[in-house]
């Protein structure tokens, strides 16, 4: 339905600022660039933490006042401005933030109750997300996660499940009319739904997979509507069942998975395209390192043309924009910029996720963790620190707004960004490292000022994973 293309000429992609290496790696001077803007003293790069609670919320993800548009009447007067979590005796709860100042109000997060089914982050690894569509001519906020059934906490079924806000204070929630179990474990269980969020969509779609071996991908309606029915995809039981994207206000998707063997028999992670109306897969990238999340969305900082990053070996983010389009639908993309840590004794990159940001001029950036081995979130013995880095060559900036070695030693977990009044602001957990004589422990909620100023223009509140506001 939504078919992504080259929004410019050859001939204006060529000749577009800080483009040079359209043809295949950036250049040289592309990169001699972005180093060059990197040789700041790191110590002058450090802002300060704010802690906002002490509740370990474990995983959060934002609702889409995130982007910078406050409103208070949405969602039957809860506003926008919030966060959910789960907790771990089955709750699912929403919390609220307050836009002028990121302060979460109250700082417990428990302003509405969800869900009493929910399962607790850590069972599946990752929590609930957020569904954006547009219904009954108002944007609304919904839930996906996965859930218990109603009534059978004991039976080890899980079913992907959605919630919908019914009053200002009321939810109802339910397993997605494409749920395959009959109420028993095993592989008839669905999982990890991961919900599009285009807020003018009229409703949003959800992608989750079974327990089967091999894993079986579906993606049907976030709806109760009768006839619903899941549509089984090409891909599973190569794709990773965690790394699934929507390419924002389109039926399309990016995901991680295990590409054909090489030349020498080795099989490495790379990132795949994905259109759910003519049901082509297509693999993006091929190089002989694994790649580690990945997300595409139209960029206004690269002529409004689409663009996808992916960390490559976990050491360099890597950077493609479109510039065609392949027989079979598919987009044609080329590397357009590479990054590294600017600090060697942090070199190792997780936890990356996109954002725009207009003062007024919109550039696109990601956020992400640094740490100073391959394996620091394998456990709470390594610390790690954060970093925001724009993505496009012609505007080099690689901002460490904590260093990992910044005392005491902590580990900073799942970033997630809120555009407030006075800027964007990186919320993360803060744990204390784990020692021969200390257990790792949550301190709780912080964030840190990015530092990039107040939003300003008619494109606030445009995002690289909800899409851009019209005439943006």
């Amino acid at each position: 339905m939504h078919q992504i293309i080259d929004k410019k000429s050859m001939s204006a992609i060529v000749g577009q600022p800080g483009a040079a290496g359209r043809s295949g790696r950036a250049s040289a001077a592309a990169i001699a660039g972005v180093l060059a803007a990197l040789a700041l003293p790191l110590h002058a790069q450090t802002s300060s933490e704010v802690q906002v609670s002490t509740v370990s919320f474990g995983d959060i993800e934002f609702d889409w006042g995130r982007d910078g548009v406050n409103c208070p009447t949405c969602n039957f007067g809860q506003g926008n401005t919030r966060f959910n979590w789960t907790d771990q005796t089955h709750h699912l709860w929403v919390g609220h933030v307050d836009p002028a100042t990121g302060a979460l109000n109250p700082p417990a997060g428990n302003n509405e109750l969800v869900d009493t089914y929910a399962y607790f982050w850590k069972s599946w690894g990752n929590g609930p997300e957020w569904a954006f569509s547009t219904q009954g001519g108002q944007v609304i906020s919904q839930l996906v996660y996965s859930r218990y059934q109603t009534g059978l906490k004991k039976s080890g079924f899980v079913e992907a499940a959605f919630a919908t806000q019914v009053s200002s204070s009321q939810w109802s929630a339910q397993g997605l009319p494409g749920n395959t179990g009959n109420g028993t474990s095993g592989s008839g269980s669905t999982i990890l739904p991961e919900a599009s969020q285009c807020n003018s969509d009229p409703s949003s779609f959800a992608l989750f997979h079974n327990l089967a071996t091999p894993a079986q991908s579906y993606w049907e309606p976030v709806s109760s509507t009768a006839g619903t029915l899941p549509t089984v995809t090409p891909f599973g039981g190569y794709d990773n069942g965690i790394g699934e994207r929507w390419v924002p206000c389109t039926h399309q998707l990016l995901f991680q998975g295990s590409a054909p063997p090489d030349s020498k028999g080795i099989v490495y992670q790379q990132v795949f395209w994905y259109d759910t109306d003519t049901n082509v897969v297509q693999q993006l990238t091929s190089s002989s390192y694994g790649k580690h999340t990945a997300f595409m969305f139209e960029a206004p900082d690269f002529n409004h043309n689409y663009i996808f990053f992916t960390i490559t070996n976990h050491l360099e983010i890597d950077v493609y924009e479109q510039t065609g389009v392949l027989v079979n639908g598919a987009p044609k993309f080329t590397i357009v910029n590479q990054i590294r840590s600017p600090d060697s004794t942090e070199p190792y990159i997780n936890s990356p996720e996109p954002f725009i940001h207009c003062t007024p001029t919109c550039v696109t950036y990601i956020f992400m963790t640094l740490s100073p081995t391959s394996d620091a979130q394998n456990g709470h013995i390594i610390p790690n620190g954060v970093a925001v880095a724009a993505l496009n060559p012609a505007t080099p900036f690689f901002k460490i707004l904590v260093p990992a070695s910044a005392l005491p030693a902590a580990q900073r977990l799942d970033p997630e960004y809120f555009i407030t009044a006075h800027g964007p602001y990186l919320y993360y957990s803060i744990g204390t490292v784990e020692t021969a004589t200390k257990p790792f422990h949550v301190l709780g909620l912080y964030y840190s000022d990015v530092g990039l100023g107040a939003p300003s223009g008619p494109c606030v509140g445009s995002s690289a994973q909800g899409g851009l506001r019209p005439g943006c």
